[in-house]
């Protein structure tokens, strides 16, 4: 390990430098996207890790102005104040621009630092070492850059930083291919439902699509559209029950620790929610065991996404829901997977909004008012068989990279202070 000083691992020239503030970049300068036109790059692009976030241009000449806040091509961007820890590197295919003074950019001396190597380093170096607040997840303001500058760091000589990058990108790597695992097995569990359900192709007692077989469509008043024959609909109402989560003090002291499902993982998520995500409290159970999740139950925001519907299919101990989202109980539990698609589709639309709401948000009567179509019981059936499956294996998969993740968050700090080392 070598001592250096944080200023020793930038670029010379322009090693890290805050965005300008109002009266260099503020709304009156803003045009419309053009041809001779510059993006301005905001805290956006790091938390949503996308290099098209961001709405605000501005012309040739402005941009000329601000040419020393330039983004160019492998530059790490980070937000300035707020949550930090998550970065952002700049790929070949962005659109040229400046940065915002939300955001700050670092250039490095490649010939120092391994860029793989920073961007770990400098997560848990945020942690650490600038803020020392060792894992909570609100992160004050950085440090002035002059300080931020001066501040000391351990490096390790270059050969070792790519060893420690490449160690931790492998298994980043796997989580990374993991995901997409699950976005393709989400993806093929809509395609089924819409196969099956909308476009009404559902096995018939023969094995083969109902609708194209000739199956019998009759119409149906109230969805204004044909359904099978002999397929009932109802409100929601008369399927589901609902409660609304629990409202809590946070202050107040109680008898049993719970995890709680908040709106914020409904938003992170996209059908499977991951316990290990949920908040810990500590709860009078008096209060809080009347909003125990079970096991066949279903979780709508009201809020954030409104109408964001997700299941839990791990094991469900202990685990209550914020005030913020509604749980659906379906009245047969063998309706779940087939109630839970068909409120999907409704996510974000007006379906699920109460109307005149600023925020948009879902309740009970809106739900309740819901016309369901409902197949026949040997139809949910085969449809539980096939998607049961599908679900089992995205589950299996939020387990490893549950655990994938708590290997590389042991191992992070052991190889960034020298406790764990390469032969």
């Amino acid at each position: 390990m070598s001592k250096m000083k944080f200023k020793d691992l930038l670029d010379n020239n322009s090693g890290i430098t805050k965005g300008p503030f109002g009266g260099d970049i503020k709304k009156a300068y803003f045009v419309p996207k053009g041809e001779d036109t510059y993006k301005v790059y905001e805290q956006g692009v790091v938390y949503e890790n996308n290099v098209n976030y961001g709405t605000y241009y501005i012309d040739s000449e402005r941009y000329n102005k601000l040419k020393k806040f330039e983004v160019l091509t492998g530059d790490i961007l980070l937000t300035g104040a707020g949550t930090l820890g998550e970065l952002f590197v700049v790929p070949e295919n962005h659109e040229k621009g400046v940065i915002n003074q939300a955001l700050l950019r670092i250039r490095l001396n490649s010939d120092v630092v391994d860029k793989d190597y920073f961007l770990y380093y400098f997560k848990w170096y945020i942690k650490n070492v600038v803020c020392r607040i060792n894992g909570d997840s609100v992160i004050p303001n950085l440090p002035p850059i002059a300080i931020l500058k001066e501040t000391d760091v351990d490096i390790p000589e270059i050969e070792i930083q790519r060893q420690i990058a490449k160690t931790l990108k492998i298994i980043d790597s796997k989580i990374e291919n993991n995901n997409k695992i699950n976005a393709e097995l989400e993806s093929m569990a809509k395609t089924i439902y819409d196969y099956w359900f909308l476009q009404f192709e559902f096995p018939n007692e023969e094995g083969k699509p109902y609708k194209s077989s000739g199956g019998k469509m009759v119409w149906n008043e109230e969805l204004k559209r044909e359904i099978p024959e002999g397929w009932e609909v109802t409100y929601l109402s008369e399927l589901c029950d609902f409660n609304n989560g629990i409202n809590y003090d946070k202050d107040e002291l109680g008898d049993k620790n719970y995890s709680i499902i908040n709106v914020r993982n409904i938003t992170s998520s996209t059908l499977l929610l991951d316990k290990s995500d949920f908040d810990i409290i500590n709860l009078k159970s008096s209060q809080a065991d009347k909003y125990l999740v079970e096991k066949d139950d279903i979780l709508i925001a009201r809020s954030g996404t409104p109408g964001a519907v997700r299941l839990l299919e791990s094991d469900i101990e202990n685990i209550i829901y914020c005030g913020f989202i509604i749980r659906c109980k379906p009245l047969n539990p063998v309706q779940r997977y087939y109630l839970a698609y068909s409120l999907k589709l409704l996510e974000g639309s007006n379906a699920t909004k109460t109307g005149g709401s600023i925020m948009q948000n879902v309740s009970q009567d809106t739900l309740k008012q819901i016309n369901i179509c409902i197949p026949d019981d040997d139809v949910i059936e085969k449809y539980n068989n096939s998607i049961s499956v599908i679900l089992s294996k995205m589950q299996n998969v939020i387990e490893e990279n549950r655990e994938l993740t708590s290997l590389r968050d042991f191992l992070l700090p052991l190889l960034m202070n020298g406790q764990v080392g390469f032969k």
